[in-house]
């Protein structure tokens, strides 16, 4: 069990390495101001934009809209599977379903990004790169449906499976956004569909991030993690920034301090990226403890051994 156990964690590691480099990368920023002219033509209508982001209905609408083209696509691929002459028709028209619903699904993702790009370059980034996988996903199954319908069934089962795991990626990228990034809950539309559905504003960013984190924690003092997501979204939360402080002696790893806005953690902290910072985190075999309500008292935190 050690071993699988320590391959779960390296690809775990360089799972979220990757994501962390493509929240790093300025090479995005350019794509994604061609793809904010798009948002912002599908935002300029007050009412369209309100209904692509859940307003009406008190909540967001993009996440649960996302269910149904993956579970079409999915069980047309489980179908081709398992019962590939039975469950042909069904599967064929399951593909062609989730064509169609694939769109409104895409035009609620915009809506969500381009109100949530604007403050925070990692969700303007992961976003890009989120929504580029979907649309391949999305010609995958196309062309799956096409090649369905011409008698090609064979090469459309291999598009649709290619297509699959393209969604893969995507709904990754998409579970980042929504549950490490706070998309959409980082823009003002997204409050006021908190609003709506509970009577309570949230004017704060602390008050807006507060629910990402385990609810079972917040009645005590502190919270200790090794979660790397956990991690960098409470610094962010504060207005921290990933920094390292140099080691002492030779072969020692350098220390993993933070640049909060009244200063750094540590003396001689200079700042890194999140992959370097967690990578000198994890060779050290560090717990991460802050406190376990997020207040408006200066940030505190404190590294201990896990």
């Amino acid at each position: 069990m050690g071993g699988v156990d320590e391959v779960l964690q390296r690809s775990g590691r360089t799972v979220r390495g990757a994501v962390a480099r493509l929240e790093e990368s300025a090479a995005l920023d350019r794509p994604a101001t061609a793809v904010r002219a798009a948002a912002r033509a599908v935002l300029r209508p007050r009412a369209l934009s309100d209904v692509l982001r859940g307003v009406p209905a008190g909540h967001p609408a993009h996440p649960p809209l996302t269910d149904v083209p993956i579970g079409l696509w999915l069980s047309a691929s489980t179908l081709d599977l398992l019962a590939p002459v039975a469950g042909r028709r069904a599967a064929d028209r399951l593909v062609g379903l989730g064509v169609l619903a694939a769109t409104p699904t895409a035009l609620t993702g915009l809506a969500d990004w381009g109100t949530s790009e604007r403050n925070d370059p990692a969700v303007r980034r992961v976003g890009v790169v989120h929504g580029v996988a979907n649309l391949a996903a999305l010609a995958c199954y196309s062309t799956s449906w096409v090649l369905r319908r011409r008698g090609h069934r064979a090469a459309g089962v291999l598009a649709g499976l290619a297509g699959g795991a393209v969604l893969g990626v995507g709904g990754y990228l998409g579970g980042h956004l929504a549950l490490v990034r706070g998309v959409p809950r980082q823009d003002p539309v997204a409050r006021e569909v908190d609003r709506v559905a509970t009577g309570v504003s949230r004017t704060a960013s602390h008050e807006a991030t507060a629910d990402l984190f385990d609810p079972v924690a917040v009645d005590e003092s502190k919270r200790s993690t090794t979660d790397h997501a956990e991690i960098r979204t409470w610094v962010e939360a504060q207005g921290g920034r990933p920094a390292l402080v140099p080691p002492l002696g030779r072969g020692e790893p350098p220390v993993p301090a933070v640049i909060f806005p009244s200063g750094p953690s540590g003396h001689g902290a200079v700042p890194a990226t999140w992959q370097e910072w967690f990578d000198a985190f994890d060779r050290g075999g560090l717990a991460f403890v802050r406190p376990a309500r997020l207040t408006d008292a200066p940030p505190f935190f404190e590294l201990t051994q896990a």
